[in-house]
């Protein structure tokens, strides 16, 4: 019987623990966000091409779901939060570096 209540004990402990690391490897690749920093070029519909400092030109797609900081116009130096599929989650301004 003490066999038996302290098999279950361990399977209990390695459960809670497994699903505790579980839980934090979801929680770090879940997000899956990258930020994206440039000129705002130009902006198509649903859609704002960003040029980063290394040239890279990258589309990002913005909808009612998209955080904007203000009133975001091309020209803008602009700071977004994206999903690997490129959609930006929030966008906002960034202050030039005097």
């Amino acid at each position: 019987m003490k066999k038996l209540i302290g098999l279950f004990i361990f399977t209990v402990i390695i459960g809670v623990g497994m699903a505790s690391y579980s839980s934090a490897a979801d929680e770090k690749a879940a997000p899956g966000t990258q930020t994206v920093n440039g000129d705002l070029l130009k902006i198509e519909g649903e859609f704002y091409v960003v040029k980063e400092m290394s040239g890279k030109e990258i589309r990002l797609h913005v909808d009612k779901t998209t955080a904007l900081d203000g009133a975001i116009k091309v020209g803008d130096k602009v700071e977004a939060q994206t999903t690997e599929k490129n959609h930006a989650a929030s966008i906002r301004h960034v202050r030039p570096k005097m």
